[in-house]
């Protein structure tokens, strides 16, 4: 692999959307803003799962009970890091099977990775903010976190409508059926496995 282009990877940060220029050769940047993107939710699991394991040791008083607190974390970052993966797959898997059901032509994969994971490089930067604001608000915490999420979803369906292609008189429908698609996909996985 060459070496990255960090302008690049800048612009995509700055311009989401920007990614539908991405090539199938440029699929790299897809799986590297995927990537990104997920590191900053570790960054926010870490946090939360930390925050929990000590609500639980305060109420129970478990702080002492040699590695309690630790296997604690350790349980609740695993499930936080099983949903996050879990999810990811779900939504790139609802907005490629919608799209390519509803332009009726099966996107390149590489392609698809590119333009649609190179649209997440800002969750890096939504997920570490929602990290450092829940240190002074949780409840502000929160609500940087769901403007992450759902700027994200937004981001990846509408990068997703382009990667695929999906032509203007199929857009609501794309758009709504990727949504039910996604949600019912991550609540079968996540019953599934957790």
């Amino acid at each position: 692999m060459k070496e990255v282009d960090r302008q690049l990877v800048l612009r995509l940060t700055k311009n989401p959307l920007e990614s539908v220029k991405l090539t199938e050769q440029q699929w790299i940047y897809g799986l590297l803003g995927l990537a990104s993107a997920f590191v900053g939710y570790l960054v926010w699991s870490l946090l939360i799962a930390s925050s929990i394991n000590e609500i639980i040791n305060g109420m129970f008083g478990f702080g002492g009970l040699g590695g309690s607190s630790v296997s604690t974390t350790g349980a609740i970052m695993g499930r936080l890091i099983l949903i996050g993966l879990v999810s990811t797959f779900a939504i790139l898997a609802a907005i490629y099977l919608i799209g390519w059901w509803r332009s009726g032509a099966k996107p390149q994969p590489k392609a698809f990775i590119a333009r649609v994971g190179g649209a997440y490089y800002i969750g890096a930067i939504g997920f570490l903010l929602a990290t450092l604001v829940t240190f002074l608000s949780g409840s502000f915490g929160f609500l940087v976190l769901m403007i992450t999420l759902l700027s994200l979803l937004v981001l990846g369906l509408q990068a997703g409508a382009e990667a695929t292609a999906v032509p203007r008189q199929a857009l609501a429908s794309y758009l709504i059926l990727s949504v039910a698609s996604y949600l019912v996909l991550i609540s079968l996985l996540l019953r599934l496995l957790l």
